[in-house]
């Protein structure tokens, strides 16, 4: 088994003292998740949901960095911004809305086209796919 497929993508702990702050680790990295004071929280950390949203925004950013650089087009830098909301007209309800801001001497056509990978990326189509989850109990 390689390391990479022996190590969970994410795990959280809670400390067991009744708050809502749990320990994240996505990856190789340790962060403290939270909820805002309205929710019972304090406001520590990123949301579940925030976490859900930079998933697809670091998604949406290498996708687009890998293939501009396949194509060798002059693309700068590339900022994705990715905001959660809850809309009860839509459906579904869970609305995510992204921002890409492109810069680098692209002609519109390249633009065009760097829209339609950000819609191709993986996890754009898992979210607008849907997944399934399997739990146990242990």
């Amino acid at each position: 088994m390689t390391p990479d497929l022996a190590r969970p993508a994410a795990s959280a702990d809670d400390s067991g003292h009744g708050g809502v702050q749990i320990l994240v680790t996505a990856g190789p990295t340790r962060f403290a998740g939270d909820l805002p004071p309205a929710q019972g929280g304090l406001d520590l950390g990123p949301t579940p949901h925030d976490l859900v949203a930079a998933g697809l925004a670091a998604c949406t950013t290498q996708t687009l960095r890998l293939y501009a650089k396949r194509k060798a087009w002059p693309l700068g830098a590339v900022h994705v911004e990715v905001t959660w909301r809850r809309d009860p007209s839509a459906q579904p309800v869970d609305v995510f809305d992204r921002v890409l801001r492109l810069e680098g001497d692209l002609d519109e056509e390249q633009r065009q086209r760097l829209f339609e990978i950000a819609e191709l990326c993986p996890v754009h189509k898992m979210l607008t796919a849907g997944s399934t989850v399997v739990t146990t109990v242990v």
